[in-house]
């Protein structure tokens, strides 16, 4: 994701590559598009980025190869949380290309331990780091949907609040 946001000349000022010591297989991305005006508090967009483990024996296919299997995609992580990553990460592209400034500062965080994993990145960022994701309000995961065979919506379902109090600690 650096490398796409620098290709597309965001400033590398901008970009904050997150390891921390101890958690080098376990970092993240914050990326900074500065708004208009720099009174208004942020909106953080948070995606995660990683995957829980996986044993091939516990999977029908191969989980570490992507399959298509009637119209439906296939592999570890394949439909969790990569989409939204990839999608924010195409707006600031799309925003910079145009010259577009919104009124508020994008903050985009890609962080690891979502999963449940020993480190938890976006926790890490407000208790070291709230500088990078301080914000007004944040868009996160959280919500699910299903279409039936003719593209109708079945459901949409909305989850608010759980990833901020899980990350936070607050209410």
């Amino acid at each position: 994701m650096v490398a796409r946001l620098k290709a597309a000349g965001l400033p590398e000022s901008d970009l904050h590559l997150i390891v921390p010591p101890g958690h080098e297989k376990e970092g993240g991305l914050v990326a900074v598009y500065p708004g208009r005006d720099p009174k208004l508090k942020a909106i953080l967009l948070l995606a995660h980025i990683d995957v829980v483990e996986a044993k091939r024996e516990d999977w029908t296919r191969d989980p570490f190869t992507l399959v298509e299997e009637n119209g439906s995609f296939y592999a570890r992580g394949a439909m969790d949380d990569k989409a939204e990553a990839a999608i924010w990460t195409d707006l600031l592209i799309r925003y910079h290309s145009e010259n577009y400034r919104p009124r508020r500062t994008l903050k985009v965080a890609l962080t690891c331990g979502e999963e449940g994993a020993p480190f938890n990145l976006a926790k890490w960022l407000t208790e070291n780091r709230r500088d990078l994701v301080d914000a007004e309000f944040a868009l996160n995961e959280g919500a699910w949907g299903e279409l039936d065979a003719n593209g109708n919506r079945v459901s949409h379902n909305v989850e608010a609040g759980e990833s901020f109090h899980r990350t936070t600690g607050s209410r």
